[in-house]
């Protein structure tokens, strides 16, 4: 009797969740959801797919800029006669098409002849797409100026298409009044257009977009070596000899059957989009991506009606046993149903993951609300008749422990045994410069009063950036990210806590040398990678610790400080995990160290902020320079190149090794510094 009443109210519990969750779904309450989980899959997913090699990329950044003010003293805007000389280079090495994310609406201020320049050069061609843009929906269209209108051989449109939140994910194939967008411009020219009726369709119209990452994936050009290249070429026939491609001269044939899109790229010059891969991606990127999803093939759809609801139907299901499935409301069961709930969770985000790889855009929202509430309205029907054992027992632990520290222990029962983990962690080790003497002047008070201000202000950073603190040996603080708790950002709160910490020092620096007489520096490394995480120990004592390869080489890299007179030192690995989420920090390369126990040499970086980066920018740009020699084994030259630098301690660290190799040359030079001491 009990199960049967169990049964019947678990079916109309499931009943009532799927029918409210439906008609939710059907009236657009998740499409917030859905929207965020489709960014947060392209996201996960774009670097799976590479850009098409048929598509190139130019950009008028600024350095283009820079070179046209000085070497052609050409002011901003350009000459539209510049864009002819492009169209001409395109049109000597055969490109399929050429696509110009510009609106060129106003007579050109070199007057009329540029605009015929321009347009007889499009003419010339035959292959090139201008712009037609639309402010909103039915607004007069704005065309190129007569000459260029004329020329082109097809008008695109670049208006985006927008979600109602902003975001482009998609794009349509056509403009409302019929000119065709720039991707399918460039393709009807290109002679490869598909059957647009044969490509699956968005909510909204057009197509679904598959971004990628940058629009640096596409290896870009700049408008200066296009037009340097074709300024070779017209020289070179004029003079009847044959160009040098072998330089830095682009060969046009390279780009014979490409599609090309021209856009500006420089600060306050292009458009930008919000797309689900950043805020600020430039505009032509759209257009560029959705010429990419067509001509790989790699479209996206939405799941058809019948197998969303089969979808909420099952999940609803799934959350009814889930939450149903235990006979008693104990703390042991609730942990158990609650595992299950969320590894079915894990499972239909794999899954919704999985499936948006092929191209099927499975609702996110929908199902995981119908399983949430399914789950806990269960659990909470199972709570009120059957719990009060479980919130007897908590009352009964309260009288011993703190809430937090019950509810760690419910929540986690295997912190209580041995054993570890897995998991990819940003190690962070930190060592005061110079200790030992630090130590030897001071009296047992003044060690204490030193440590201990010094390692309270130190550790408080740390625990507010998420880290976990591993153990203090001495001076040194040995902490880590992304255990026990999960941080997708772990490598760029290491960084910013590393620089925090660097800030604290500089301001503790009166409290400190009050007791020290002397500053007070310390060196940090960090590194981010696989290491195993848990509990080591004996069975009546052990701690939560973190070991591997990934721990030795964090610690290494604090110690390879003073190698280079740097204080905070991390690896290309956490570089690219703090960029991944977001970080604004620069990072300025020091070396590539050969650390023992590694076969591969490591690259390493010296993380600042931009104010700092800023004031070191000169700097850095010379030991660019001097590190090419320095890797070519030029060391002469390097060092004379490391030596302008001044005091800067990086370059003044190398000219050093430079006068080092120079008296004893070492033999099968590789670039690599092998850091043979901590």
């Amino acid at each position: 009797m009990k199960s049967t009443k169990k049964i019947l109210r678990l079916l109309i519990t499931g009943t009532t969740v799927f029918v409210l969750v439906t008609i939710a779904h059907i009236l657009g309450v998740f499409s917030w959801i859905e929207n965020k989980a489709y960014d947060g899959r392209m996201q996960a997913t774009a670097d799976l797919f590479h850009p098409s090699e048929e598509i190139g990329v130019v950009l008028l950044d600024q350095d283009s800029l820079d070179w046209a003010k000085e070497s052609l003293e050409w002011g901003w805007p350009w000459p539209r006669s510049s864009y002819a000389k492009m169209i001409d280079f395109f049109r000597r090495g055969n490109a399929a098409s050429i696509a110009f994310d510009m609106l060129y609406t106003e007579p050109s201020l070199y007057g009329s002849e540029d605009d015929e320049t321009l347009g007889d050069a499009c003419s010339r061609f035959g292959k090139v797409v201008q712009t037609v843009y639309y402010s909103s929906e039915g607004s007069a269209p704005l065309y190129p100026v007569d000459p260029i209108k004329e020329g082109a051989a097809i008008l695109g449109s670049v208006t985006s298409s927008l979600d109602a939140d902003g975001f482009a994910r998609r794009n349509r194939f056509h403009a409302t009044t019929g000119e065709p967008g720039l991707a399918v411009a460039s393709l009807i020219l290109g002679e490869d257009l598909p059957d647009l009726d044969a490509i699956p369709k968005a909510k909204g119209g057009g197509m679904y977009i598959r971004f990628q990452k940058s629009l640096d994936n596409y290896i870009p050009y700049t408008a200066q070596q296009i037009l340097e290249s074709e300024f070779a070429i017209e020289e070179a026939e004029a003079n009847g000899t044959e160009v040098d491609f072998s330089g830095d001269l682009l060969d046009p044939a390279m780009f014979e059957g490409m599609h090309i899109f021209f856009g500006l790229y420089a600060a306050g010059l292009f458009d930008i989009c919000t797309t689900p891969i950043s805020a600020k991606y430039p505009g032509v990127g759209v257009h560029i991506c959705q010429l990419d999803t067509i001509l790989s093939e790699t479209y996206l759809r939405d799941a058809p009606l019948w197998l969303v609801l089969l979808l909420i139907a099952l999940t609803t299901l799934a959350g009814c046993l889930a939450g149903g499935v235990s006979k008693q409301a104990n703390t042991k069961s609730i942990i158990g149903q609650t595992l299950i709930f969320i590894l079915l969770c894990a499972v239909y985000v794999a899954a919704n993951f999985g499936a948006f790889i092929p191209g099927l855009i499975l609702p996110l929202g929908a199902p995981i609300i119908a399983l949430v509430i399914s789950f806990f309205a269960t659990v909470l029907e199972t709570y009120l008749s059957e719990g009060k054992q479980k919130r007897y027992l908590k009352a009964a632990f309260k009288q011993y422990l703190s809430p937090a520290v019950i509810d760690n222990l419910i929540d986690n029962p295997d912190l209580l045994k041995l054993g570890g983990e897995r998991r990819e962690i940003t190690a962070f080790f930190s060592d005061i410069q110079g200790f030992t003497s630090i130590s030897e002047n001071l009296t047992p008070e003044q060690m204490t009063s030193f440590l201990n201000t010094y390692l309270s202000e130190m550790s408080d950073i740390i625990l507010a950036h998420g880290g976990t603190i591993d153990k203090y040996e001495g001076d040194a603080i040995i902490a880590f990210w992304n255990a026990p708790t999960f941080q997708d950002d772990h490598a760029k709160r290491g960084l910013e806590a590393a620089l925090a910490c660097q800030k604290k020092l500089q301001e503790m620096q009166g409290i400190l040398m009050e007791i020290t007489g002397r500053p007070v520096k310390q060196r940090i490394g960090l590194n981010t990678g696989i290491a195993t995480v848990g509990n080591f120990g004996s069975k009546n004592r052990f701690d939560y610790t973190m070991m591997g390869d990934t721990v030795n080489l964090a610690s290494r890299l604090e110690g390879i400080n003073k190698q280079f007179g740097t204080y905070t030192m991390c690896s290309q690995a956490t570089m690219e995990g703090a960029l991944k989420n977001g970080c604004d920090l620069h990072f300025r390369p020091v070396a590539d160290i050969a650390v023992v126990g590694r076969k591969e040499a490591v690259k390493v970086f010296n993380p600042m902020d931009q104010s700092e980066a800023a004031s070191q920018k000169k700097a850095e740009e010379i030991f660019a320079q001097g590190y090419v020699l320095f890797q070519k084994g030029d060391f002469q030259s390097a060092k004379a190149t490391f030596e302008t630098a001044g005091e800067d301690p990086v370059c003044k660290s190398y000219a050093a090794k430079c006068q080092k190799y120079i008296q004893n040359p070492p033999e099968n030079w590789e670039g690599i510094i092998q850091a043979t001491e901590k």
